[in-house]
């Protein structure tokens, strides 16, 4: 599955895991340090879940890769510095998987180079496991994308006071303390 519809998990995954109500009047860094390994690992089982189940590839990989990027960079800056760690490892759990075993032949393909590449550690990357539809059949995909979009928005929906916490707009004093 594409980049872009593992970080719209990671922003499902960060909200559901993350009870502002109880962290935001506790200086509890270890129940946030617990969110955030719990988020990585959520985050790895949904790349699993994602990639699982049948889906095509309906953004160009560049312009994926590209806009991922941004959206968890942007993301990451603008939320609270005491919930970063959680929305940084939801992030890097659900795109783990990814790095570890695509990032070189991506790389060497890209560029021209032959770097070293591995046999693929992820089951869900081993072509027997894999979702990825090879076919071009892709109306199947097309629903699940749409699936997995609309639940996004129903758990960012139901969570909205946990994100807007998360990533509410800070003054000016606020940022320098931050």
């Amino acid at each position: 599955m594409n980049i872009i519809f593992h970080t719209a998990a990671a922003i499902s995954v960060t909200a559901l895991l993350t009870d502002t109500n109880r962290l935001e009047h506790t200086n509890a860094s270890k129940h946030i340090i617990l969110t955030a390994v719990v988020a990585f690992v959520v985050g790895l089982i949904s790349h699993a879940a994602l990639d699982y189940i049948p889906h095509c590839y309906p953004i160009n990989s560049k312009i994926d890769v590209a806009f991922g990027l941004a959206i968890i960079l942007t993301l990451i800056y603008f939320s609270k510095k005491k919930y970063r760690i959680i929305t940084a490892l939801s992030f890097v759990g659900t795109i783990f998987p990814d790095l570890v075993d695509l990032s070189l032949p991506i790389i060497n393909k890209q560029l021209g180079l032959t770097l070293p590449t591995f046999n693929k550690v992820f089951p869900w990357h081993w072509r027997e496991y894999s979702g990825s539809i090879y076919s071009g059949q892709c109306s199947i995909s097309t629903l699940n994308h749409f699936l997995l979009l609309v639940a996004i928005a129903i758990i960012c929906w139901g969570r909205r006071t946990d994100l807007k916490t998360i990533f509410e707009k800070r003054n000016s004093k606020q940022q320098l303390i931050d």
